[in-house]
Parts: C-alpha cells; structure tokens; sequence
C-alpha cells in the first residue's frame, strides 16, 4: 500500500501530511507536488523547507501537455476564470491522474480539503475514494435544481443553467456527468487496486490546522503571516482585494511577472468585476470592458492612497488572517 499526501506548501495539506506520517510511518508516504510553475517563490522556498525537514519520499509533478500556467493561458488564448478554472484540471488533477496510473498498488490519498473553506468543499466527503466521479456523476440536472433551491439563481447565467435544467428533467433527462480523462486507463487500474481518500483535516478549523503543525515543531508558510488568507498561484484568478493589496505593495516582481504573462497570452489576467469599470481600460470586441494588471494596480494604488502623510500604523499590528503573529 501506498499513501500519496498531496502537498501545496499551504496550512492545510502539510497538516494533513503531519497526520499522515503519524498514522502510517514515513515509509509508507510519498509527498506529491503538482507545480502549476506561477507559485510565490516563499512557498517553493517553504516546501523545500518542510519535505527536508520531514524527510519524506517526494515527488514533483508537471503536466504533460502544458509547461505550466503561463504556457496554458497562451495556447488556450485566455487565461483561467472563476468559472473556467481548467488551470486546477490541467495542471493539478491530470498530472495527479498520470502519477497514479503509473503506480502497481493500493493507494490512500491524504487530502487536506477542510469542510469550512467553501460551501462546495462543506458538501465533500471525509472518506470516500479518489476516481469516485469516473462511477458516479459530479452533477445531473436534479444537482442543479437541487443547489438553487435555499440560494435561488442572481446573475442571468445561473438562471439560464436553472432554466435548461428544469426544462430537461421535464423530458425525463438528467444528464448524469462524470469524469472522463484517461477513462479506459481508470476503469482498468481501479480493476486491481484501491483508491481510497482521507480528509483528516475536514472537520478542523484553519486555526487548529495551523496550530496541528505548529505544535509539532513546523513552521508554517511564511506567507500566512504577512496577511494572506491562502497560499498557491502568486497570485490566483481568485484572489480578493486584500490579498492582491498585499501583493501590489510589497511584490513588485509579481506585478511585473502578470504584466508579462498578459503581454505573452494576450489576455487579462483578473476578471471584469475584480475592480469598478471607471478602471478599465481595455475593451473587447463585444464592447465589454475589462482591466489589465495595470488597472488593478492603479485601483489599488488610489485605492490605498492617504492624503496625510503623517497618518501612521502602530509600531505593532499583527497582519496575520489568521493572529499568528509572533
């Protein structure tokens, strides 16, 4: 048996790595990290840092078709969305795929996902199995219905997808979806080995995994303590304002690095409503309004502005999310 422990360099995966090799000894794991090659350079400093000192058996991953996020977002003609996130898909679940279908035994996946983060995440499971949606949907046409029901649709593309659904489940369709890459390798792998998943971090708290790794003599990414909420792509097409303040006003070679990639892939790397439209100062060629990075850096940059130059922070002021502050 093998246990796979997928690691990020964020709180939550290394928390579930540290559980991990208490259960089931560091012989058993293997670490694997699917760089997207756009991480903060602090969180690959901080992953070298923490698979040293942990000593485990580590692996890297990359994809096969993509050399990492800028490449993607040229050869796609845009960059990822908040609702076309295939960065996650091509650069972290298919090079995971990959990974597992070379290996010739049991498997038990270790994953960091905690319930708390998102409304998406709260409705996952602590233990289930890894290639579960290859056997059962990942939505139908009663999902869709069922998910509008407490929070009904607001923008016109939920209502339409509410619309199609309904419209089709009178018909009798519900249109089972499920994964499909590599199906034929999947269906024939999971014929001889197991693929199970555990979530020991699901119902914990980001405090407590914080504090799992910390009491245990880990440090955690140093990036947590510097304000922001989360650690991965630097930055994410996610991101809130606070957390690309931070950049803005402290990364500068991360700003330059977005403005290149734009350049390369000639596209915007935030969506239209990450800043007011006052800001933009692309359009496309439907007429809508979009930002660049520049925008977004102006807007913040106004945004942040203060017209007392003697107006000061407090010779002390924990910047952690999460009062971790030493």
């Amino acid at each position: 048996m093998i246990v796979l422990t997928p690691i990020s360099g964020g709180k939550d995966s290394q928390a579930a790595t540290l559980w991990a090799e208490n259960k089931f000894g560091l012989k058993s794991l293997i670490g694997v990290f699917c760089d997207v090659k756009w991480e903060a350079d602090e969180t690959y400093l901080h992953i070298d840092y923490f698979t040293q000192k942990l000593g485990i058996n580590f692996k890297v991953l990359t994809s096969k078709k993509y050399d990492g996020m800028v490449d993607l977002a040229v050869k796609r003609g845009r960059f990822p969305s908040t609702t076309a996130r295939f960065c996650t898909e091509e650069l972290k679940i298919f090079p995971m795929i990959d990974y597992i279908l070379t290996l010739e035994d049991h498997i038990i996946v270790v994953d960091g996902i905690r319930a708390d983060e998102s409304a998406k995440r709260s409705k996952m499971e602590a233990e289930c199995r890894y290639f579960k949606y290859y056997f059962e949907p990942y939505q139908t046409n009663t999902m869709i219905v069922e998910s509008f029901a407490d929070n009904p649709p607001v923008s016109l593309n939920q209502k339409k997808k509410l619309k199609k659904a309904q419209d089709r489940l009178l018909i009798g369709k519900d249109d089972p979806k499920y994964y499909t890459y590599r199906k034929k390798d999947v269906f024939k792998w999971c014929e001889k080995y197991d693929d199970s998943v555990i979530r020991p971090c699901f119902h914990m708290t980001g405090d407590e995994v914080i504090y799992y790794s910390l009491n245990r003599g880990y440090d955690i990414n140093p990036r947590y303590k510097r304000g922001y909420k989360r650690v991965g792509c630097d930055p994410c097409i996610m991101e809130d304002i606070p957390s690309i303040t931070l950049t803005v006003k402290e990364s500068p070679l991360t700003i330059i690095k977005v403005k290149y990639a734009e350049l390369k892939a000639n596209s915007s790397f935030f969506p239209p409503d990450k800043i007011p439209k006052r800001y933009h100062s692309k359009v496309d060629k439907k007429g809508k309004s979009y930002p660049t990075m520049g925008d977004v850096e102006r807007y913040i940059n106004d945004k942040t502005a203060t017209p007392d130059m003697f107006i000061s922070d407090p010779v002390f002021k924990c910047r952690s999310h999460y009062n971790i502050c030493e």
